[in-house]
């Protein structure tokens, strides 16, 4: 068996060739976020389209947050704005829902974290449904009026990610 190695002019000479076809934005469009970083003017400046694997399905998603850590909450909420983005804001193309527990329901405490409204309030006028864990309230004794008028009271944050899981959800936890 014969192995092959290129000589470093041999690999200048097919780059150069690529970058002057225009094959690089073609090759990183083609092969994914990995190549993306050698690419970081195109993919900054053209939003990629939604995958075509998503073409005439609906995305349903449970988010489930258990910490009360705002960098968490922050990447959760990103989370959920990318997935907006990518389905161009129709929400009729994904079901979403962010479940927060234990820990994580001062984060739907209006005298906990204000600055989580403004975005929490426009994820959920595109579709998104903001559960709060019942127990967790009384383990951090709130009640109804301290938690976020938009978010929706459960028994259980666990079980309604486990409900949400046997309803053909996928669970992600940022």
């Amino acid at each position: 068996m014969r192995t092959y190695s290129l000589q470093w002019h041999q690999v200048l000479v097919v780059g150069m060739v690529m970058a002057l076809l225009g094959l690089p934005k073609a090759w990183a469009l083609r092969y994914g976020p990995a190549s993306y970083k050698n690419y970081p003017a195109f993919y900054n400046s053209h939003p990629l389209p939604t995958p075509s694997f998503f073409r005439g399905k609906v995305l349903k998603a449970v988010i489930e947050v258990d910490s009360a850590a705002p960098a968490r909450w922050n990447y959760a909420v990103a989370v959920l704005s990318n997935i907006e983005k990518a389905f161009g804001g129709d929400p009729r193309r994904y079901r979403l829902e962010l479940v927060a527990f234990g820990p994580g329901i001062r984060m739907l405490s209006v005298w906990n974290d204000a600055h989580n409204r403004m975005p929490l309030e426009r994820l959920a006028a595109h579709g998104l449904k903001i559960r709060a864990c019942h127990n967790a309230m009384l383990a951090n004794h709130l009640v109804r009026k301290d938690i976020f008028a938009f978010a929706r009271i459960v028994p259980a944050g666990v079980l309604e990610v486990a409900r949400k899981e046997m309803q053909g959800y996928v669970a992600l936890k940022p």
